[in-house]
């Protein structure tokens, strides 16, 4: 028997060296379920909080809602004051254009009842010729009446609208310049219409080919001459609103 044959049976009989010891089995299946430090338990990723008793997750999407009278900034909500309202602008105006309407009507009676030139090639005929725009209920007929109410009530309506949609949005103490035109428009506009209108319901047979356009034409330019009266109305409304406060 050679020298390593001998060496070999002797590791065999006493078994391997001290410094090596031996795993048992026991030892090996703990060790396999010991987790390690890049293996968290339950299958949660590296580093994760543990979720304390009680703890609920958020579901996504959701934010809690800051306590009532707290935004989300933290601090305390002041109700906005943007001024006082445009309307009570808007109405004055309106009721103005709706009674120089009116007054221009009966001023355009009396110059017909008192035979006042009105020839259209004189500055002062023209002007008195877009006073009939609409008709002053004088005759037995109940059509210059309604022509007239129809008038004024297309009048004050065009003009209400229109001059409130611009006073609701301007902030009081701005926008005096755009307040104004907004009021002058609004009443040339309405005089349009009217005009169209009153023609329709006055007129005792078929109007005549091209007489809605002549009374819109009338209409129209009797807005752009008296129109600038409620847009001054409109401009000192708009003036007195309560400015907001700043916070």
């Amino acid at each position: 028997m050679t020298d390593d044959e001998d060496r070999t049976q002797e590791i065999r009989r006493d078994g391997p060296p001290p410094s090596v010891p031996r795993a048992a089995s026991g030892d090996t299946a703990q060790y396999a379920r010991r987790p390690t430090g890049n293996t968290p338990p339950f299958g949660m990723p590296a580093g994760a909080p543990q979720p304390q008793a009680g703890y609920q997750r958020p579901v996504p999407g959701y934010a809690p809602a800051p306590p009532s009278g707290i935004p989300a900034s933290g601090r305390p909500m002041l109700p906005v004051d943007r001024g006082s309202s445009g309307f009570p602008a808007a109405i004055l105006g309106a009721v103005v254009a709706a009674l120089l309407a009116v007054a221009s009507s009966y001023a355009n009676y009396q110059a017909v009842l008192h035979n006042v030139s009105r020839n259209p090639g004189t500055l002062k005929g023209y002007l008195l010729g877009l006073l009939g725009t609409l008709p002053w209920p004088a005759g037995s007929s109940g059509k210059y009446l309604t022509a007239l109410l129809a008038g004024v009530v297309i009048i004050l309506v065009v003009s209400l609208v229109l001059i409130m949609a611009a006073t609701m949005s301007t902030r009081a103490g701005n926008g005096g310049f755009a307040v104004f035109l907004a009021g002058w428009l609004a009443v040339v506009i309405g005089g349009g219409i009217a005009g169209v209108a009153a023609v329709e319901i006055w007129s005792t047979g078929p109007t005549m080919p091209g007489a809605a356009g002549t009374f819109a034409n009338s209409g129209l330019v009797w807005g752009a001459w008296v129109g600038w009266i409620p847009g001054l109305v409109v401009l000192a409304a708009h003036a007195m609103r309560r400015k907001p406060v700043s916070s």
